[in-house]
């Protein structure tokens, strides 16, 4: 598959602001009678929400976790489903942040209990725990976290050195200045254990990392500590948290801790890649059965 034309720095700054919607809402199931808080899966980079589909299966669906749910997913802009590419304005003003709070209202608008369950990835689960960030008493009932934490994620007090891995985002970045460094994206992604028939075209998604150039400026800020934020604890539903070991400077040990000390929340460490929710959805779904059951 061949996505053309490439979406770079360059188109996106002569774009204009969109007027619609950039992020989508897919309904995959109605349950005319349903009285369960409805599903809401929400994918990351550099997936699309199709890396679901094992998880809302007609024979899951038949399972107590899914029973009697209508099921919703948020497709963020990407190179599958969704090449809504952003300006350079939608990304800087933080639009995507935007709409998918919007959506996530809507949803809960919709719900016959007023709340709403969502299983999130990546920048999926980034873009949630912003909101409940700002709104902490938004109506989730549970949250199923995969691969990021709620806290800050450049945490220098804490990870040290390791803090200074996050200048991959350098990396994921480039083709979007320079659209021929998207073989060497796809190679570090592959490389990382990502397995997916287009895997040479997710470069198409490295908008998600426009400021690359701006974090190498505030870097050495970042490293005496400006702008760093405490660990987010304040968390009023109950949360399955689940990563592998290369997200470990996704989360914090604070953030973990106190989701360790709940009756009502699981942490899980998994050996396999960071695309274990699409690539070993199997492992996923033996958690979150019993999590979300009754």
């Amino acid at each position: 598959m061949t996505i053309k034309p490439f979406p770079t720095f360059w188109t996106a700054l002569r774009q204009p602001p969109a007027c619609r919607l950039l992020c989508r809402l897919r309904r995959i199931h109605d349950h005319p009678d349903s009285h369960r808080s409805p599903i809401l899966l929400i994918h990351g980079f550099p997936d699309s929400e199709r890396m679901f589909d094992t998880y809302v299966t007609p024979d899951e669906r038949k399972r107590d976790w899914l029973r009697g749910r209508n099921i919703y997913a948020i497709a963020l802009p990407n190179r599958r489903t969704n090449p809504s590419w952003p300006s350079l304005a939608d990304l800087r003003r933080g639009r995507l942040a935007r709409e998918v709070a919007a959506l996530i209202d809507a949803v809960i608008a919709a719900s016959p209990t007023g709340k709403v369950v969502i299983i999130a990835h990546d920048w999926g689960a980034t873009l949630t725990w912003a909101l409940v960030r700002r709104r902490p008493d938004v109506p989730i009932e549970k949250m199923v976290a995969l691969s990021v934490g709620s806290s800050f994620r450049y945490d220098w007090a804490e990870h040290g050195l390791r803090a200074l891995a996050w200048l991959y985002s350098v990396l994921f970045g480039l083709p979007y200045y320079l659209p021929p460094a998207r073989h060497l994206t796809a190679a570090m992604l592959m490389l990382g254990g990502y397995r997916a028939p287009d895997a040479a075209n997710a470069a198409c998604d490295s908008f998600h990392y426009w400021d690359w150039p701006l974090t190498l400026m505030r870097l050495p800020l970042r490293l005496i500590g400006y702008g760093r934020q405490p660990p987010f604890t304040d968390i009023r539903f109950p949360v399955l948290f689940m990563r592998c070991p290369l997200d470990r400077i996704a989360s914090t040990a604070g953030f973990e801790l106190a989701l360790q000390q709940r009756p009502d929340c699981q942490v899980h460490l998994t050996a396999n890649p960071h695309w274990f929710p699409e690539q070993r959805p199997e492992e996923v779904l033996r958690l979150i059965r019993p999590f979300l059951a009754g």
